[in-house]
């Protein structure tokens, strides 16, 4: 069937968080009490999308949920978003990947206890050629490994760009997805967990020449942001804000680096622009409370 041509086509994880704020991270074996419960929804690429709509970019969002009351409030979330829900799938008896973030008060940095339900993982006999090859750019997380290899084959064969924001290597085609991918722009801590303790800007042209990406950045939390761009090393600063909450930053990066990309600009000017609207993001908590217009990003830079 015919579909609507859109901006980015996003395939990859969504989740509900629960957020509770502490006044510090608890020891072992002590209790902590909580200041306050949030339910936020967020995940990798949901977000990332949510951000490209916020920025004035159509967008198609292909993800699973379970049939629960989190799955719910995710779809409502979504559509709330702007996002697109025909190519989510809800399947029973899953339950919808949610997180637990505990949020140190008056710091901003969390640590996050998550689950995810493989039954959730999207198949790539769901997949559908034209549902990829009619976006102008494809974003990936690597969660679902098969069908994000098909999609990944199947924007190559059109020429169309693919980015992934990838945390871990999940199985044996994770490799080969990346090699399949030309923006690979992950948190620091993926480096790490390639090559061990390599530098940042070692880490990524490591990267860079292993999977032969035209671009490899690493996010690297209030330092900002280090790429590989062919071989040219490219440093981009943080902006300094008042920091509630570092959860979601990382995806908000993701939609205005793809934001910049189809704008046509210098990587410089991608990466400083993506700083700005990862840094917004922090001064709210929740993934996507925070995500800036373009407005809010060009009164800061």
């Amino acid at each position: 069937m015919d579909m609507l041509s859109v901006d980015v086509v996003g395939l990859g994880l969504n989740a509900m968080d629960t957020i509770c704020t502490i006044d510090r991270f608890p020891q072992s074996n002590t209790k902590t009490g909580i200041r306050s419960v949030r339910r936020e929804p967020g995940g990798q690429v949901a977000t990332a999308m949510a951000t490209c709509v916020r920025l004035g970019l159509t967008t198609r969002y292909i993800g699973s949920v379970g049939n629960d009351d989190l799955g719910k409030a995710q779809i409502e979330s979504l559509q709330r978003a702007g996002l697109d829900t025909e190519f989510v799938r809800v399947v029973g008896g899953a339950t919808t990947q949610f997180a637990v973030i505990l949020l140190e008060e008056g710091i901003g940095e969390r640590t996050i206890l998550w689950h995810h339900d493989s039954a959730l993982n999207y198949p790539a006999n769901g997949l559908q050629r034209e549902m990829i090859t009619s976006g102008r750019i494809l974003h990936l997380d690597g969660c679902d490994s098969e069908a994000a290899l098909q999609a990944a084959r199947w924007a190559r064969e059109a020429g169309i760009p693919v980015v992934i924001d990838i945390d871990e290597l999940y199985d044996d085609s994770t490799e080969e997805l990346l090699r399949n991918v030309d923006y690979l722009i992950a948190a620091e801590e993926f480096g790490q967990r390639v090559f061990g303790d390599l530098a940042p800007n070692e880490a990524a042209r490591a990267l860079a020449d292993r999977y032969g990406c035209r671009v490899v950045g690493l996010t690297l939390g209030d330092r900002g942001v280090v790429l590989m761009e062919n071989g040219r090393l490219v440093r981009s600063p943080s902006f300094k804000v008042p920091v509630a909450d570092t959860t979601g930053a990382g995806d908000v990066f993701h939609g205005a680096f793809i934001y910049g990309l189809l704008q046509k600009w210098e990587l410089e000017e991608i990466a400083r622009f993506a700083n700005a609207a990862a840094a917004l993001k922090c001064t709210q908590i929740g993934a996507r409370r925070g995500i800036p217009t373009i407005d809010q990003i060009r009164a800061m830079l």
